[in-house]
């Protein structure tokens, strides 16, 4: 089983293993089996503060035709049913809602008629609900949306600067790298990004490794309220691309990249020993 945690730590909850999150509406998170789809599992969070939140909004949802109290291990939650037809193939949509203090999570599951929803109340089983000022530490979780979004766009606004600059787009690993030291003392990189330079670089380096390091993965560390993209291989966290340059990128000026990027494959080569 994978483990998701929510941005902010609203909640987490563990997933199977051949399932994958995809990109929804916003503060909505889908998951399901892309080889072989079962259902898909949605959820998302509504916080107040009142202390009394969730049990007024499982009361509203009570409201619903058709709605019920229903036990998912150790929730308490509001269950209803919609069945609709799409192509001929008539589907249901199972909604459970749940209150827990400040905070309400709603969680609905698509499956074709008839299918066993095991998987959807073994996820709401699992759930864990989090109040204001609560948090998860030193977590690290399947690289969720929300960072493969943000490592995609650094990677493309340090690409374009590199064309920008000096027409140069990334081509093979030794060239990308060679690049890169090139832009990192350039006054108009700290200039269009800001504090987030050395993030920005961090993460393009860490991306051009993936992209060339069989083995190495992306994840989402979750310790507090720092919630950021690293690089493991394994079981071991090889690079935190948000430190490399320095919190806020005050290291750029000096950086030597092709020795960051031999500590961190020495790394890599020490985890696999």
């Amino acid at each position: 089983m994978k483990k998701f945690i929510a941005p902010g730590s609203w909640f987490a909850f563990s997933y199977p293993d051949t399932w994958f999150e995809f990109s929804e509406e916003p503060d909505c998170f889908l998951f399901y089996n892309p080889e072989k789809w079962e259902g898909n599992f949605r959820i998302s969070a509504y916080r107040d503060t009142s202390a009394s939140f969730g049990d007024k909004m499982m009361r509203d949802a009570l409201k619903a035709p058709g709605a019920r109290l229903q036990k998912v291990a150790l929730w308490e939650t509001v269950y209803t049913a919609e069945t609709f037809t799409e192509q001929l193939v008539e589907y249901v949509t199972h909604r459970w809602t749940i209150g827990y203090g400040q905070t309400c999570v709603e969680c609905s599951y698509t499956a074709q008629h008839g299918e066993h929803i095991g998987t959807a109340n073994a996820i709401i089983a699992s759930l864990e609900i989090m109040q204001p000022r609560e948090s998860f530490h030193n977590q690290y979780i399947p690289v969720r949306v929300a960072e493969v979004e943000l490592i995609e766009s650094c990677y493309a606004t340090v690409e374009e600067l590199g064309m920008k600059l000096f027409k140069e787009r990334f081509r093979d690993f030794d060239y990308n790298i060679c690049l890169l030291q090139k832009l990192a003392p350039r006054a108009e990189l700290t200039r269009q990004l800001g504090s987030d330079v050395g993030a920005v670089m961090g993460i393009t380096l860490c991306a051009l490794l993936a992209e060339s390091i069989e083995g190495l993965e992306w994840n989402t560390y979750v310790n507090g309220n720092v919630e950021a993209p690293v690089l493991m291989y394994g079981d071991t966290c090889v690079a935190r691309p948000m430190l490399l340059f320095g919190k806020k990128g005050e290291m750029l000026a000096e950086a030597d990249v092709a020795k960051i990027v031999e500590d961190i494959r020495t790394r890599i080569a020490e985890s696999a020993c």
